[in-house]
């Protein structure tokens, strides 16, 4: 497996067209971006695509940086929640089929109301 690509503060400016320094120090001070600090801060494909993300409902949408502190927030919530649904679906993955059955019915009872 490869090492992640990281990226300077430099050619962050460069890949994200709508970021600016003044951006991009605001948003680190905001706590909204976290850089990996090894001296220099060193920013990696997740950071791209949540400065793009960020750019896009500042630019677009006219959020101001409290708004876009509760959005990312609510994301980081919704991405956690994804990541532990996904290590309960392997958990009940590996269970025996009369366990999975179960854990199915309880489900769908629930679901129901029941």
């Amino acid at each position: 497996m490869r090492d992640a690509e990281f990226f300077t503060q430099a050619e962050l400016i460069v890949r994200v067209s709508r970021l600016s320094v003044d951006r991009l120090t605001c948003w680190v001070d905001e706590g909204l971006i976290r850089a990996a600090d090894n001296g220099e801060k060193r920013f990696d494909a997740t950071d791209v695509a949540r400065l793009e993300l960020l750019c896009d409902l500042v630019d677009d949408f006219d959020l101001t940086n409290e708004a876009l502190g509760v959005v990312c927030t609510l994301l980081d919530q919704v991405h956690t929640l994804r990541n532990q649904l996904f290590s309960l679906g392997k958990a009940v993955d590996a269970q025996p089929s009369e366990v999975r059955e179960a854990i199915i019915d309880a489900l769908t009872g629930t679901l129901r109301g029941e």
